[in-house]
């Protein structure tokens, strides 16, 4: 089934904010192909591959199949060969951060978090001082 048309624009930016599962997309674009292929072919470690594969058939962009005592991994939708041709933009939301831009986040993040606390904290004060 495919992907529901709503669905595959954030579904494809997102799978495709990994320079990883890029290159394995590409890979399967001719014709099916096992793990050791795909890893030999983008040139990274299997259990890497098999990473990356797992999250491409779990949000539903590749699906494999067992044949000859092997996982055979393919596109399930080929549209994601027209969004690959057309170096379609990845919006700066849906690309992976940085170590330090996400420390940064979390800490604004949490101070924002502190400062509600903080304010409803006083508001009881003051009422309880009444």
């Amino acid at each position: 089934m495919p992907i529901p048309p709503h669905l595959f624009d954030d579904i494809v930016h997102k799978a495709l904010a990994s320079e990883v599962r890029r290159e394995i997309l590409m890979c399967l674009t001719k014709k099916p192909k096992y793990l050791s292929e795909i890893a030999n072919e983008v040139k990274k470690k299997p259990q890497t591959v098999d990473f990356h594969l797992n999250l491409l058939v779990e949000i539903g962009i590749v699906e494999g199949h067992w044949r000859e005592g092997k996982k055979y991994y393919e596109l399930k939708d080929k549209r994601i060969l027209e969004f690959l041709r057309e170096h379609r933009p990845i919006p700066a939301e849906l690309r992976p951060k940085p170590p330090h831009e996400i420390i940064i986040e979390v800490g604004q993040n949490l101070s924002k978090r502190l400062d509600r606390i903080e304010k409803k904290l006083d508001k009881l004060i003051k009422e309880e001082n009444r």
